[in-house]
């Protein structure tokens, strides 16, 4: 298992064509080139979470509009063990509550689905005028709590999201800058 590991690895390493990926603190960063007949573009993402946690991401492709037309939405993304279901719900909303202001939150609406393989995910949906706010509190923070009802379903780090938002930002040729909140 561990040789069949260690080929995918060098595989990945050797394509040139495959995605860049940079750490910064407890956020990442990775860019992926998209080429098809039609069109091609850059994705650039940046998440913190993951490894049985659920994900705290953005996303934002070369071609899009950016700011200050439009800014990335920051969603949360849960993925289920077999035969469990998500704890953010179809229908259902999350709130995000920061450490620097815990009368202050935005709250998201969820998606949720079952996929092919039978296996239940769910992520956040922000309204578009909380894309800003959203992202000028995960700046100025240390932490978001992701609460779905009663139950929380995960507590970022924001450590590391600055310098993660800006590198995303700037493969896909977008300003760094946020305006202040």
């Amino acid at each position: 298992m561990r040789l069949i590991f260690g080929a995918c690895l060098a595989a990945l390493a050797a394509s040139p064509a495959l995605a860049d990926y940079w750490n910064y603190n407890d956020w990442h960063t990775a860019t992926e080139p998209q080429v098809s007949e039609q069109d091609s573009y850059l994705t650039c993402r940046a998440w913190t979470g993951g490894d049985g946690d659920p994900v705290l991401a953005l996303e934002v492709f070369s071609g899009d509009a950016g700011p200050p037309a439009a800014y990335p939405m920051a969603q949360v993304q849960e993925y289920a063990p077999r035969h469990y279901p998500t704890m953010m719900q179809q229908g259902g909303t999350v709130d995000f509550i920061f450490d620097f202001d815990r009368t202050f939150s935005i709250a998201a609406g969820i998606n949720s689905r079952i996929t092919e393989e039978g296996l239940a995910e769910a992520e956040s949906v922000l309204k578009f005028e909380d894309h800003l706010p959203m992202l000028q509190a995960m700046k100025q923070g240390r932490w978001v709590e992701i609460w779905a009802g009663n139950d929380m379903v995960y507590e970022a780090s924001l450590s590391g999201f600055t310098a993660a938002y800006g590198k995303m930002m700037d493969e896909c040729g977008f300003s760094l800058a946020l305006p202040a909140g």
